[in-house]
C-alpha cells in the first residue's frame, strides 16, 4: 500500500472515530449541552484536530445524523428484500427500524432530538432541512408501498399513503422511547416486544381494503382552525 493510500485510510478511520465519539456525547447531552472540547476528550484528539475534519459543531452534528440515517437505511432495505408480500415488507421495515434503534440507541436519540423544538432553535434552517429531507425520503419510500397496495386492491382507496408512513414512524418512535427508559413506568418491559408487533398489526389491519372507514371519519388534510 502506498503512503498516500495509507494516509487516506487513516483519515477515514480518524473521521469515523470522531463521529462515533460525537454521537455518544450528543446522545448523552444533546446538541446545546455538548461542546467540541468534550468530544475531543472522548475521542482523545485535540480540539484543533477535530476542526480539521469538521468546521463547526453543527457540521459535526449533521454528519452524525447523515451517517446514522445511512446505517438505518441499510437495515431497512435489507429487511425489505427478505420479505414477500406488501404487508410483510411493511411489517419487516417497521420492525427493522425498531430493532436498529434498540441496538444503536445513541444515534436514535440524536435523530429524535432533531424533531424537538429546543434543539432546532440551535440549528440552521439548512441543517434542519437536510435532516428532514432524508427522513421524508424514508417516509416516501414506504408511501410508495402503500400506493402500490391501493392500486392492487390490498389497501383502502381512501387511505393517505404518506399519512400512514408518518403515523407508523411516530408510533414506533414513541414505543422505542419507552423501551429505552430504565424504568418505563407505564408498561412492563417484558410486554414491549408484544406492543411493537401489535402496533404495526393495528395499522395494517386498519389499512386493508376490507376495513370500513370509521363512522364520521374525515378525509383529506386535518383542519388546524380552532373550534368554539
Amino acid at each position: 500500500m502506498s503512503t498516500l493510500a495509507r494516509r487516506e485510510r487513516e483519515k477515514r478511520q480518524r473521521r469515523n472515530e470522531i463521529l462515533e465519539a460525537a454521537e455518544a456525547v450528543f446522545s448523552e447531552k444533546g446538541f446545546k449541552g455538548t461542546t467540541m472540547q468534550e468530544i475531543s476528550e472522548r475521542v482523545e484528539l485535540s480540539k484543533g484536530t477535530i476542526y480539521l475534519y469538521f468546521k463547526s459543531k453543527e457540521e459535526l452534528y449533521l454528519s452524525v445524523c447523515v451517517k446514522g440515517v445511512a446505517e438505518f437505511g441499510e437495515d431497512l432495505e435489507a429487511a425489505a428484500r427478505k420479505a414477500g408480500s406488501l404487508e410483510e415488507i411493511i411489517r419487516a421495515v417497521y420492525m427493522a427500524y425498531i430493532d436498529h434503534s434498540l441496538e444503536k440507541p445513541a444515534i436514535f436519540r440524536v435523530l429524535r432530538d432533531t424533531f424537538i423544538e429546543q434543539v432546532r432553535q440551535n440549528l440552521s434552517p439548512a441543517t434542519i432541512e437536510e435532516i428532514s429531507g432524508i427522513i421524508r425520503s424514508w417516509l416516501e419510500l414506504e408511501s410508495g408501498l402503500i400506493e402500490e397496495g391501493i392500486a392492487r386492491g390490498v389497501f383502502r382507496r381512501d387511505l393517505d399513503p404518506y399519512g400512514f408512513s408518518l403515523t407508523a414512524w411516530r408510533m414506533s418512535t414513541a414505543l422505542i422511547e419507552l423501551a429505552l427508559l430504565k424504568e418505563p413506568g407505564v408498561a412492563e418491559r417484558g410486554d414491549l416486544d408484544r406492543y411493537f408487533e401489535q402496533s404495526i398489526e393495528l395499522l395494517i389491519r386498519g389499512a386493508r381494503a376490507d376495513t370500513k372507514p370509521a363512522a364520521g371519519g374525515r378525509q383529506g388534510k386535518r383542519s388546524t382552525s380552532s373550534r368554539p
